[in-house]
């Protein structure tokens, strides 16, 4: 299985985030009258609350970090996890994680991008296995951002259980390391809602993920 994770990471520097928002909007603002309202609350968002934010964000240096890409209509976006937070939210929330079977979780390992030589493996298990599913970041299907190769070792060596963490659509938003990141992830949101006459996440038919971010 070949990764795509190096193509990613070399188209998304080329990303361009205002841009995209800026297409985003106009769609919406033309879309219908609810999309008008969307589409004015992101242009404020993006005119004074992410005119100073940076793309692609620094990772810091000590700090365990993921880098999820996103295909999008305009490019590949790099949302930015913070792995080490998202660890501390899990004690701090006393989250449970589930026990399932290797082989049902397998799936969410990017195999093409694990390093399978035992010679050239370092282990880092301060941190627990997460796997995130989000219709708009991971189309809907199990992604791991931590523990890969600890899923991949329990299924090769046909263990009968790991524990794994996860969590689904607005669950991992606190985990986003930067602002952009969880603005773009509104984003998505509030625009599929928009261009399919749905209110997925909302429980307002008037409402807007736009109205959550701060």
């Amino acid at each position: 299985m070949v990764s795509k994770i190096e193509l990613y990471e070399k188209e998304s520097q080329e990303f361009k985030p205002f841009k995209h928002f800026i297409s985003r909007i106009q769609v919406m603002r033309k879309e219908s009258s609810y999309g008008a309202e969307v589409a004015s609350k992101w242009a404020n968002i993006l005119n004074q609350t992410l005119e100073d934010e940076t793309y692609p964000v620094i990772h810091p240096i000590g700090q365990e970090t993921f880098s999820l890409y996103a295909e999008i209509t305009t490019g590949v976006f790099e949302y930015t996890l913070d792995i080490d937070g998202a660890t501390t939210f899990i004690k701090e929330k006393n989250i449970k994680p589930i026990k399932t079977s290797p082989s049902n979780i397998i799936e969410a390992v990017d195999q093409g991008n694990i390093n399978k030589d035992p010679n050239r493996i370092k282990p880092n298990h301060k941190n627990p296995v997460m796997v995130l599913q989000s219709r708009y970041l991971t189309n809907n299907k199990p992604y791991c951002i931590n523990g890969n190769h600890r899923i991949f070792e329990a299924y090769r060596n046909n263990d009968e259980q790991i524990e794994v963490y996860v969590f689904k659509d607005l669950e991992f938003v606190p985990f986003f390391y930067d602002v952009l990141s969880k603005a773009t992830y509104f984003l998505e949101i509030d625009y599929h809602n928009v261009v399919n006459d749905k209110r997925y996440l909302l429980h307002n038919e008037n409402g807007a993920y736009a109205n959550e971010f701060k």
